[in-house]
């Protein structure tokens, strides 16, 4: 069994699982990741502790991540490496706005270095963050480059150990738990819990629902990260991409975009729960899971929907509530 890395532990850990309502005979328990701390709420900080620790270690005098501009990974990013006393350079995708709102304002707040870029410029954003980190290198400003969602091979670890943890929790409270269900735009928390699976030999399936792209592309994506990770950690983990499962449909709109399916379960499981999903990542997925079970395309007894976070985003798309 591979050692765990050191990491920062900014994470609230040991977040609650709870039970839901249940959906057509399959009870459902929530795993509430959106409790890992306040400003660093969600799943993205789970990842950024291994990641900020490499940067620390490498003596880094700051990070470069990128995101949307609602980006809950850059708030987590951003507050972070504050709290490592780093400093923060922030390519978000996207616009300024006059007045700023939710995760954009929180990176605003913190005093993050911000630079915008067009839809177009993002589709090549690694080599741009790249290029200014090289930049950066040539004025004695050692920078470390975290890529969108802290989706590699190192932030993997923050969910091998969310999934060690599950694993952990549902002895103690002696519930069984079939399937792991949970959102995707990056493809490292699905790689983190499958890996979590892997090294723990157990038979909990791995299930996510893209909020973006296709079922292809994170079979790629999630493939390449548990591949990079094998290289890296001198292990062998014999997966296909029949073992990566992804059910397309749910991305709605767009990435980003919410229309009335996603306002709709926002406010049903709020007005049910006592809970916020959040308009980009848990609203999709979690309309994706009541579909999945309502079509009989997934067949489980019991199973576990992670709530990644995102909070803070649901106020700038206030006004498709009211």
């Amino acid at each position: 069994m591979l050692k765990t890395p050191k990491s920062l532990n900014l994470t609230l850990q040991n977040t609650p699982i709870i039970k839901i309502k249940p959906q057509k005979g399959t009870t459902l328990w929530l795993k509430r990741d959106d409790l890992t701390g306040i400003e660093l709420s969600g799943n993205k900080i789970r990842k950024l502790d291994f990641l900020i620790q490499e940067a620390i270690d490498q003596n880094s005098q700051g990070i470069i991540t990128c995101g949307g501009l609602q980006s809950n990974h850059c708030r987590a990013a951003a507050y972070a490496a504050i709290k490592a006393g780093l400093d923060v350079i922030l390519f978000l995708r996207g616009k300024p706005e006059e007045r700023p709102t939710g995760n954009h304002f929180l990176n605003q707040l913190a005093g993050a270095t911000i630079q915008y870029v067009t839809q177009e410029e993002y589709l090549k954003i690694d080599s741009i963050m790249g290029e200014k980190s090289e930049d950066l290198m040539s004025k004695n400003g050692n920078f470390y480059v975290i890529p969108e969602g802290g989706s590699n091979e190192i932030g993997a670890w923050g969910y091998i150990s969310c999934f060690n943890e599950i694993v952990q929790q549902i002895t103690d409270l002696k519930i069984a738990v079939d399937a792991i269900v949970v959102s995707t735009g990056s493809g490292g928390t699905h790689a983190g819990l499958l890996l979590g699976k892997l090294m723990a030999n157990s038979d909990i399936d791995i299930i996510s629902i893209n909020v973006c792209d296709d079922s292809q592309f994170f079979k790629e994506k999630i493939k390449g990260i548990v591949d990079k990770f094998a290289d890296r950690y001198g292990e062998k983990f014999d997966i296909s991409y029949q073992d990566i499962y992804i059910f397309d449909g749910f991305t709605g709109e767009g990435y980003g975009i919410t229309g009335k399916r996603e306002v709709d379960i926002i406010r049903q499981f709020a007005r049910q729960e006592g809970i916020v999903l959040d308009p980009v990542y848990t609203a999709k997925a979690y309309l994706g899971l009541e579909t999945l079970i309502d079509q009989e395309i997934i067949d489980y007894k019991n199973v576990l929907f992670i709530h990644t976070g995102g909070i803070f985003g649901i106020f700038s798309y206030a006004e498709k509530f009211l």
